[in-house]
């Protein structure tokens, strides 16, 4: 029996060291399984995390897109009701205007010249170099009044310049737009 007890130890030893070596198998790929899941799932979390900002940013552009083209259709509502665009074809007409008022205030016009066009705005522009002689409060009187009577011109630029500071007259140099009917563009 001494024999047999021996060759048990070692069955008993061998059992015992192959229970070992399924106990490692098992808790390594338990740990391995758990460390994949794991990583998954902060991928997921971060991924859910990432996809839950983007729609945020996606609602908040849908919103200001929205708000954005609700006031471009009341401004063109308004300008379509407000203001009526003419014919860039009326051009001697509309400077015809310029220089009755500017003469009705006493403005002496040393010209009123049409520059070249600008097309590529969504409003055409018809550009005018405007250049005369004034009393200063002739000046500000005639800016309120194109403002109030010619919407569609924008002055872009204005220069006054005085060669005394015992003169009340000043030379003025306007660079006027005047905004005319898109359909007329390429007239």
């Amino acid at each position: 029996m001494p024999g047999n007890q021996s060759s048990g130890n070692r069955l008993l030893g061998i059992h015992f060291v192959g229970g070992l070596i399924c106990v490692l198998i098992a808790g390594s790929s338990i740990y391995f399984a758990g460390s994949s899941i794991s990583k998954r799932r902060g991928l997921f979390f971060s991924a859910r995390h990432e996809l839950a900002n983007a729609k945020s940013q996606l609602n908040e552009s849908i919103k200001q897109r929205t708000s954005l083209a609700g006031r471009v259709q009341v401004l063109e509502q308004e300008s379509a009701t407000k203001l009526e665009l003419v014919s860039v074809k009326e051009l001697n007409a509309k400077t015809a205007a310029i220089v009755g008022l500017a003469e009705s205030l006493g403005i002496r016009i040393d010209s009123l010249q049409p520059e070249e066009r600008i097309l590529d705005k969504r409003v055409p522009v018809q550009p005018l170099r405007f250049k005369g002689l004034s009393d200063a409060d002739d000046v500000f009187a005639f800016l309120g009044l194109m403002s109030e009577r010619m919407p569609d011109i924008h002055i872009h630029s204005i220069d006054i310049l005085s060669s005394t500071m015992e003169s009340s007259e000043v030379q003025i140099e306007m660079q006027m737009y005047w905004f005319v009917d898109p359909a007329d563009a390429g007239a």
